[in-house]
């Protein structure tokens, strides 16, 4: 009887165990870049040339790759391909295999194709512990070492099987790939006589940058074609070359890493963040090319440190809504602007915004509120006082006015004759139950769609008709963020994750993989769905999920 109970406990340890390897990552009928996970870099920690990239090591942003072709980044290798943890503290490149080895805490990893289908060895089964850290990876002709603290672990190249633990190791021909700079003296001679170029400099372990910003140096290389690499502490590559004695920096990634607010732009992602500090701010990410351009709080001027909630774009201005403030943009003059409670900003979390020619609304966690937009001063609407106090959780502005998602439900306010209803009021209803804890709106030709306590409502703007089109047990009761309306399909994202309901049939889909987080902000190009998550901004390829 004892000998059964052990059976049935290793069966269901080995069931669960394959389970959370199965729910973590994408199924096999994904391609491994079908979803990209991209996420600010932090500190640069090892870097390895391979065949076609440079592999570059971060400590949150998982396995970056830069072209040696066409010097430009391409997809990063996260936790979207199946990596343990996008903190990865050594990459090593195996040129006798082509396979891909990395390492993170508690895990050693290879990858035969080096994109996807991961393969992880856990610490304890080659002799270290979980308190270890593997800083170099390297190979020789027979075995791939990894230096971990003050031991060198040897492995089978092809499978990672434990070879032996030594103090040194007792092979000559190792190819190693870079750990921490320390004292790299090849490096720091490079830095001393090689000119750093667009207003770096170079101070002892450190770079200066050209606003005066001092950081920490963290990884150094010398590649085999002369080409120098140099990590940094905030996730800058520096690239030179022997023969010109020159190093450039280059950057890859995206500002903050709790991704709150996205607005798509023509080719660009406006992506702002929650959680924030200092030297983070705004990114625009160029779709086409994934090349960024970054608005940093601590360097721009007139740009207040803030959370980024909502963006609103209207002609060449954008707009940022904060913490209790407004960034403004004016891209034909590059020129911010901070708009605070003298300008009629209300207090708190600036949900949404949305406007037309005259004015912009602003919904936050304390009400509603109308900025005229050339004075950018507030203009009263005169039922302030009904929201105070009062979250507004989203905005929405069609020919009917502005639709108001709150907390006890939904209402309109009709601009063109000054007043407010409670927008059930308009039409005919065939809800059932009454509706409140309006989250979300959005809408897509004729229908306005709502994210409400029983469900998504539905609004028929030609037959003024209010309908339930998707019951809350669908998506399992939870609290929507955000939802968007693409074909027959309704993307809803919520602090559960992502689920994708065909309102036809019904048939719901849950993508609960460990990569997406929860879900704040929705946006679609074309055939790819852009996700603003608790984990980063993702892009997933769903066209081929139908």
């Amino acid at each position: 009887m004892v000998f059964g109970e052990k059976r049935l406990l290793l069966f269901y340890f080995i069931f669960f165990l394959l389970a959370a390897i199965i729910f973590s990552q994408p199924r096999a009928k994904y391609r491994p870049f079908d979803w990209l996970l991209f996420k600010e870099s932090g500190k640069i920690n090892s870097l390895s040339e391979g065949f076609e990239y440079l592999y570059i090591a971060t400590s949150t942003g998982g396995i970056s790759r830069y072209s040696l072709y066409s010097n430009q980044y391409d997809f990063p290798i996260t936790t979207a391909q199946g990596l343990a943890s996008n903190n990865v503290n050594s990459v090593h490149f195996d040129h006798n295999t082509g396979i891909l080895w990395a390492s993170s805490p508690g895990v050693i990893q290879y990858s035969y194709t080096r994109e996807g289908n991961w393969r992880h060895i856990d610490f304890i089964d080659i002799g270290l512990t979980i308190k270890d850290r593997i800083t170099m990876i390297g190979n020789s002709d027979n075995y791939i070492w990894a230096r971990a603290n003050t031991v060198y672990v040897k492995m089978d190249k092809s499978s990672g099987i434990l070879a032996g633990i030594y103090p040194m190791p007792d092979e000559i021909n190792i190819k190693w790939s870079s750990g921490q700079y320390l004292n790299n003296n090849k490096i720091a001679d490079i830095l001393n006589n090689y000119t750093i170029m667009s207003g770096w400099m170079v101070s002892g372990s450190q770079f200066i940058d050209n606003y005066g910003r001092y950081i920490d140096i963290t990884s150094g290389l010398i590649g085999a074609n002369n080409d120098v690499w140099i990590g940094s502490s905030d996730g800058t590559l520096f690239h030179g070359n022997k023969t010109m004695e020159a190093i450039y920096p280059t950057e890859f990634g995206i500002r903050g890493s709790n991704i709150n607010a996205l607005l798509v732009n023509n080719d660009n992602v406006w992506i702002g963040s929650k959680n924030y500090n200092i030297g983070r701010g705004v990114t625009r990410l160029n779709t086409n090319n994934f090349q960024a351009d970054h608005y940093d709080f601590d360097i721009t001027v007139n740009m207040s440190l803030t959370e980024v909630h909502s963006f609103y774009h209207f002609e060449n201005n954008l707009w940022v809504g904060g913490n209790g403030v407004v960034l403004t943009f004016d891209k034909d003059e590059n020129y911010w602007r901070t708009l605070g409670e003298d300008r009629g900003i209300p207090n708190g979390d600036l949900t949404s915004m949305v406007g037309d020619s005259n004015y912009v609304w602003l919904g936050s966690y304390y009400g509603i509120r109308q900025i005229d937009r050339k004075t950018k001063r507030e203009e009263p609407m005169g039922f302030e006082y009904l929201f105070y106090n009062h979250p507004v959780y989203d905005l929405a502005i069609n020919d009917f006015g502005v639709w108001i998602a709150s907390r006890t439900g939904i209402y309109l306010y009709d601009k063109n004759n000054p007043q407010i209803m409670n927008a059930l009021s308009i039409g005919d209803s065939y809800l059932d139950f009454p509706v409140s804890r309006v989250t979300s709106i959005c809408q897509d030709k004729n229908v306005i769609y709502f994210a409400t306590n029983i469900g998504v409502v539905t609004f028929d703007l030609e037959v003024q008709v209010w309908d339930l089109l998707i019951s809350v047990a669908e998506y399992r009761d939870n609290v929507v963020s955000d939802m968007i309306v693409i074909g027959k399909f309704c993307f809803i994202g919520t602090e559960q994750g992502l689920f994708r309901i065909n309102m036809k049939s019904h048939r719901v889909r849950e993508y609960d993989f460990d990569f997406i987080g929860s879900v704040n902000a929705l946006e679609h190009i074309d055939k790819h769905l852009w996700i603003g998550s608790s984990e980063g901004l993702i892009r997933f390829k769903w066209r081929k999920d139908l």
